[in-house]
Order: structure tokens, then C-alpha cells, then sequence
């Protein structure tokens, strides 16, 4: 079944964009390489980075429904809530990432994560119902939006890739992350910019609703589990990438090529992903999707040392798979929405960010008991054997288990519209 084809101009399409490139040009550096600054750079064990990163994911999953009702609440106010969460999330950006000698470190992880998750997921609740409240207004174009905005993510996440590596040839190793930061800012005005007197809600003010209700909606629920089930696996290697590339590979100056590499597959996939999911339905493409990245993560647990062009071919199929899980299942959850748009869509965000607890707050401390230790010189075959199964093969498991809740939960519903 296919999506009628709503007419929506690019100019319409092309300032959310420019906002979700913004945002995972800030995403990338606090999920994957905040943890092994930390545990490199900062000193921190990874034990102790396991449970901080724990928690503060933990608070920031337990504050987006709140987030999420806020958003309801105050629809007409969209414009000022994008600035103050543009400028909450650059300022727990700089905190974080502020040269080491700067503070102490457990504090500066703790009150920087939690205040650039909270502008995180306030402006991408704004962003994502923004979308829906698009598609309602033109009667349809899920696919095509979501693809737009998954897109310029894409594109963000792919600057941000090689940003670490150029910056640190500009500014040196211990200072490219403040250079990061500075054009974070300047990405982040004109992120925003190009989003004003844009910001669109999904709905009225709906100060009665609870959650409940959100979750009663016919296919919410069952999509709900789906998502934080399948989005277990990028947790864990999101985690875990830059430990792997270092100690198993044995390779730095790969990381950011092999980052992207990985996004811009899965932004060159994502068109053929939504023209595939026109012609035989979402959930169908997004299962061949999810198919492709098991035998290709089984691949990366025989990797060792020197293996640089096969993780490379690795990251290529991985992320290609990747693009069909950020086009189509946001685009499944978004035809299913019909009120509380914001509501929703924390309830999506929350699912999301407790998987990335648990990605760091389990498997790091679980790495520390098996005796890896990140960049160390000592590192024996059990640590770097666990840290392969927990990078390759946990995540293969997790796909399996994912692939049936989608087809015994998920229903087709939406699919036609």
C-alpha cells in the first residue's frame, strides 16, 4: 500500500532538516564520544562511567514525558521553546566538553549531560511534531517527511564524524572539542534561523490528557515496544564504537572515516528504503532493513587488529540497514498519531533514551568485570573477547529478538496513509 503523495514544497521540508542536522551534529559526540573522553581523557573508570551515564540517561528518559506534556500544553509557544532548548542543550555541550583541566570531573559529566540532554529532547519533541502537524495539514507525506528530516540528520551526523578530527588539527587534540562547540553555536543560530515563524504543533492544547490515553491509541503500544526493543543494538555499539576500533581494530585515525562511512550509507539507503516501503509496505522493508545488519555485525566479531578495509565494508552495510530504522519507523509511529503529538513523541524519545542507559549503564560495568580496560596496554584475550561479543554479537541476539515483536506486535496500520 502506498502513501498519498501530500504537496509539501522544499522549503517546507528543508528548515526541519537543517534543525535535526544541528541536533545530531550535537547527538553524535555526546553518545559516542563522551564516554571514552571520559574514561581516556578525564580518568574516569569505567565502572563509574557506566553508572553516571546510567543515571543521567536515566533522568533524562524519566523527564521526556514531561517534556512531552509541556509541548501539548504550550503549542503556541513553540518558537521561544526551540531557543531556550537550542541554548540549554549548546550550554551542556561546552560544559561537557571543556578542556580537562577544567573542573572536576564527575560534575561537569553529571550537570552537562543532564542539561544538554534536557534541550536534546525538548527541541526534538518540537521537531518531530512539527512533522506531524505538516503531514496533517497537507493529509499525508509520513514517508516523505520523515525522510527529509532523518536525512539532514544524517547529513549532521556526518559532519560531526570527521568535526573531531579536523578541529583537532585547527585547535590541537585537547581543545578540538571547544572548537566543537563554538560551531555547534554558530550551526545552532542558523539551525534556528531557518525554523523561524516554521514552528508548527500538532494539535490544541490538551491539558486533560494523560498518558494513558496516548497509549490507548490503536498500534501506540505495541510500536512502542517494538522501537525500544530494536533500538537496543545501536545502543550497545553506539557505546561501545570508538573502545572497539581502538582495542580490536587497533585503530584511531580510522574512527571518524569509519563513522562516516556508516552514516552517509544509511542516508544514501534512505531514499531506497522509502520508495521500497511505497511498493510492498513498511513493515516489510523495514524487516529486509533490520535483516541486512545481522550477518554483517556477525562479521565484525571476527575482526582483529589491522582488519581496517573489512569494518569499513562492515560500516557500509550496517549503516545502509540503519537508514531503513530512522526513515520508516518514525514515519510508522508518525501515521499512527492523531492528538497530543508531543506527548507521543516523548514517549517515543523516552523508549529511545533508556535503551542508551542501558547500552552504557550495563554493558560498560559489565566490560569492567570481564577485565577489559579501555587503551590499556595490558589488555588481555578475555577483555578483548568480551568486548567483541558485546559489540558484534549482543546486538545480533537483540535484532533476532526485535524482527518477530515487529511482526507479532505491529500491525499495518498507518501504512495507507
Amino acid at each position: 500500500m502506498t502513501e498519498p503523495h501530500a504537496v509539501l514544497a522544499r522549503r517546507e521540508l528543508f528548515p526541519p532538516a537543517a534543525v535535526a542536522a544541528m541536533l545530531a551534529f550535537a547527538g553524535l559526540p555526546l553518545y559516542i564520544h563522551a564516554p571514552r573522553y571520559y574514561a581516556q581523557e578525564m580518568g574516569v573508570g569505567l565502572a563509574t562511567l557506566g553508572i553516571v551515564l546510567l543515571a543521567a540517561r536515566a533522568v533524562d528518559s524519566l523527564q521526556d514525558p514531561v517534556i512531552g506534556r509541556l509541548a501539548d500544553r504550550w503549542p503556541r509557544h513553540r518558537e521561544a521553546w526551540a531557543l531556550v532548548s537550542g541554548l540549554l542543550l549548546f550550554t551542556g555541550f561546552a560544559l561537557l566538553f571543556a578542556p580537562p583541566q577544567w573542573g572536576e570531573a564527575l560534575p561537569r559529566l553529571a550537570i552537562g549531560l543532564l542539561a544538554a540532554f534536557t534541550g536534546f529532547s525538548a527541541l526534538q519533541i518540537a521537531v518531530y511534531d512539527h512533522g506531524l502537524a505538516q503531514a496533517k495539514a497537507a493529509g499525508g507525506g509520513y514517508t516523505r517527511i520523515a525522510l527529509w528530516r532523518e536525512a539532514g540528520g544524517l547529513v549532521g551526523i556526518c559532519l560531526a564524524a570527521m568535526a573531531p578530527a579536523v578541529l583537532g588539527s585547527v585547535f590541537g587534540a585537547k581543545f578540538a572539542y571547544v572548537g566543537y562547540a563554538a560551531v555547534f553555536g554558530l550551526f545552532s543560530l542558523y539551525a534556528l534561523g531557518q525554523m523561524r515563524s516554521y514552528w508548527l504543533a500538532s494539535g490544541k492544547s490538551l491539558p486533560n490528557t494523560g498518558f494513558m490515553d496516548a497509549l490507548r491509541v490503536p498500534g501506540i503500544a505495541p510500536l512502542l515496544t517494538f522501537g525500544f526493543v530494536n533500538a537496543l543494538p545501536t545502543a550497545v555499539t553506539s557505546t561501545l564504537f570508538l573502545f572497539f576500533v581502538t582495542d580490536i581494530l587497533a585503530t584511531d585515525i580510522h574512527a571518524g572515516p569509519m563513522l562516516l562511512v556508516f552514516f552517509a550509507a544509511a542516508a544514501m539507503a534512505a531514499p531506497a528504503w522509502a520508495q521500497l516501503a511505497e511498493r510492498v509496505g513498511r513493515k516489510v522493508a523495514l524487516t529486509v532493513g533490520m535483516s541486512l545488519s545481522i550477518p554483517a555485525f556477525v562479521w565484525a566479531y571476527l575482526l582483529g587488529a589491522g582488519d581496517i578495509g573489512a569494518f569499513y565494508a562492515i560500516a557500509f552495510a550496517s549503516g545502509a540497514a540503519l537508514g531503513a530504522d530512522m526513515t520508516l519507523v518514525s514515519a510508522m509511529l508518525a501515521a499512527r498519531i492523531r492528538e497530543s503529538g508531543g506527548r507521543m513523541f516523548s514517549l517515543w524519545t523516552f523508549m529511545q533514551k533508556t535503551t542508551l542507559a542501558l547500552g552504557a549503564g550495563i554493558t560498560l560495568p559489565a566490560l569492567a568485570l570481564a577485565g577489559y580496560e579501555p587503551g590499556s596496554e595490558t589488555l588481555t584475550e578475555e577483555g578483548r573477547r568480551a568486548l567483541s561479543v558485546a559489540y558484534a554479537l549482543v546486538p545480533c541476539a537483540l535484532k533476532l529478538i526485535a524482527i518477530p515483536v515487529l511482526w507479532i506486535g505491529v500491525s499495518d496500520q498507518g501504512d495507507d496513509v
